[in-house]
């Protein structure tokens, strides 16, 4: 759960609440038109939904990475609320060994606050694009956030979110001339799963080693494993526990073929493994499916938030 409770509360920083799109049409849309086109992973989530969980408070407390705390921190001095995020979408594209983190937020901005709260701070209003926010620093890495609409924001870098103002500003050219990545974002958009989202590149494999239970502890080429990969696609139903479901759209049947090969080798050792080290709880692998069709693999699996917490600790982006 690491990863889905940490980047639900990056999005603090802007101060929105009330309704939202369903499923997040609107965001996905302006995301599609106006991310970089090197985005490497897209994920959806609703924080609305997230908060009603009954282990919400204390999986925010130990999910938390350092460097997004001091994000949220640092924004909590603007005045923001968690309470008010509804739904995200955020994306991902690489900074040198970094992971760079950008997104929009959809809610009810309270610009008024927000104004007087910067202004106390001495942090003065900078325009981005055709629209004004906040910067909390100097220079093109620091963070920033948009104002939007009243019931839209934006965050990122000074440097990316320009260029994805610049994207919406002149109407498109962002991701979705990323044919693939694009149709499986809308593949995945439909149903109404809280969290989904698709990944490529690099973001395959970091994104199953974050998920999956047990894999942060598994010594593997993890980029050698998923290397017959194009685009992985992800939902996850929350309740009283988490359901994975998940696509990886492979080059060829024979990198399908030998990529199932491989996880059918790893369920089993790891049933093994969980059984060993957990013998009195459930194992999440005993059920675990795992299907080829063609050039496609498919995964499902149910586990505990603890199960997946424990295997996300220290596998996502900080």
């Amino acid at each position: 759960m690491r990863l889905f409770v940490k980047l639900t509360l990056v999005m603090a920083v802007l101060a929105l609440a009330g309704a939202a799109p369903l499923l997040g049409q609107d965001l996905i849309s302006k995301a599609l038109n106006s991310f970089p086109t090197d985005t490497i992973r897209l994920e959806f989530s609703s924080p609305s939904t997230l908060r009603k969980l009954p282990n919400y408070a204390s999986l925010r407390e130990h999910y938390m990475g350092p460097q997004l705390k001091k994000l949220v921190d640092t924004m909590a001095e603007l005045g923001v609320a968690e309470n008010d995020v509804d739904q995200l979408v955020l994306g991902w594209n690489t900074d040198g060994p970094n992971m760079n983190l950008y997104g929009f937020a959809s809610g009810h901005f309270r610009p008024n606050a927000l104004d007087e709260r910067a202004a106390a701070r001495n942090i003065p209003p900078q325009p981005i694009g055709s629209k004004t926010g906040y910067c909390l620093g100097a220079g093109l890495g620091t963070e920033c956030v948009v104002v939007l609409s009243p019931t839209e924001g934006a965050f990122g870098t000074l440097n990316t979110l320009s260029q994805i103002m610049s994207a919406l500003d002149s109407g498109g050219g962002g991701l979705e001339s990323n044919t693939a990545f694009a149709n499986v974002v809308k593949q995945e958009q439909s149903g109404a799963a809280p969290i989904w989202g698709v990944a490529v590149a690099s973001a395959v494999a970091s994104w199953f080693k974050g998920w999956m239970p047990g894999q942060n502890d598994v010594e593997l080429d993890w980029g050698k494993v998923f290397q017959g990969v194009d685009v992985l696609g992800y939902k996850i139903q929350t309740g009283s526990d988490i359901r994975l479901t998940l696509k990886m759209f492979c080059k060829s049947d024979n990198d399908a073929a030998s990529l199932r090969q491989v996880l059918e080798g790893l369920k089993l050792a790891q049933q093994i493994a969980w059984q060993n080290q957990y013998p009195n709880h459930p194992n999440p692998f005993q059920a675990m499916g795992l299907t080829q069709t063609g050039d496609q693999i498919g995964i499902t699996l149910v586990a505990s938030y603890s199960e997946i917490g424990g295997a996300a600790a220290g596998a996502a982006p900080q």
